[in-house]
């Protein structure tokens, strides 16, 4: 949801919207808080954390890093749902783009997932609003300047192409590849909720994925039990499993999430 503000001038003459205040921005609520992640297996204290700076009075920006598959992307995906929300992909995202809608549409939470693959430009474009909250540019020899009071949340596979200052702006926090028990208990979660699976049956699958596919992509858990319609055949499944590892890539092939 999106929404505009008069402007007025604060004492250093850079317009600030009169939502940005504390005062005319309503927080989510508790239960608006606990639905952002319900579709997220684990993670429980990540969550909190996201909690607590959702409902910071200033601004704590956080990073997740960690390899394809750890549920990076879907905590960015469900922090859309919070009201004045941005989300972008970095490898998609230009400085121009990103400047002309903070200026727009001064969103309190922006989101940028794959942030590394966002070039050194357009890195360094985030550096002043993360650190001050201003908002400068120099376009067609002309400057426009405001200020915004917007939460920086954002996610990585690596931090070696972050900018260093960038990195420091961050509380980080690293996710490790899952375990075997780690992976089979959540995809069994969400293989149980989101498509109705037998849960014997879905630990099969599970168990089937890291064993011989030698991957914790869920997604390959969700591909095997749509194409299985739910119902095990041993030799179904074996097939399955053959075709997926003999056309897959050299290296596991999963993807971001």
């Amino acid at each position: 949801m999106r929404v505009f503000g008069r402007w007025r001038k604060n004492s250093n003459n850079i317009p600030v919207s009169e939502f940005d205040g504390n005062r005319r921005y309503s927080k989510p609520t508790i239960g608006q808080k606990r639905s952002l992640f319900d579709g997220i297996v684990g993670f429980d204290d990540v969550k909190e954390l996201f909690d607590m700076s959702i409902m910071a009075d200033k601004p704590v920006h956080l990073l997740l890093v960690g390899p394809p598959a750890s549920a990076k992307s879907l905590f960015m995906s469900s922090l859309t749902k919070l009201e004045r929300s941005y989300y972008v992909v970095g490898s998609s995202s230009t400085k121009s783009g990103i400047f002309d809608y903070l200026f727009e549409y001064r969103p309190r939470y922006f989101i940028i997932d794959e942030i590394e693959k966002m070039n050194k430009r357009d890195q360094t474009s985030l550096l002043n609003l993360m650190e001050s909250g201003i908002l400068s540019e120099l376009k067609h020899n002309q400057k426009r300047s405001t200020q915004l009071k917007t939460w920086v949340y954002a996610s990585c596979n690596s931090t070696e192409k972050l900018l260093p200052p960038l990195l420091t702006r961050f509380r980080d926090m690293h996710f490790k590849p899952y375990t075997e028990e780690e992976f089979v208990n959540i995809a069994v979660e969400i293989l149980d909720r989101e498509e109705g699976l037998d849960r014997d049956v879905a630990t099969i699958i599970a168990e089937a994925v890291f064993d011989r596919l030698k991957s914790t992509n869920i997604r390959e858990c969700i591909r095997i039990a749509r194409l299985t319609h739910g119902d095990i055949d041993v030799s179904k499944l074996d097939k399955i499993l053959q075709t997926f590892a003999k056309y897959r890539a050299g290296t596991d092939k999963t993807e971001q999430a």
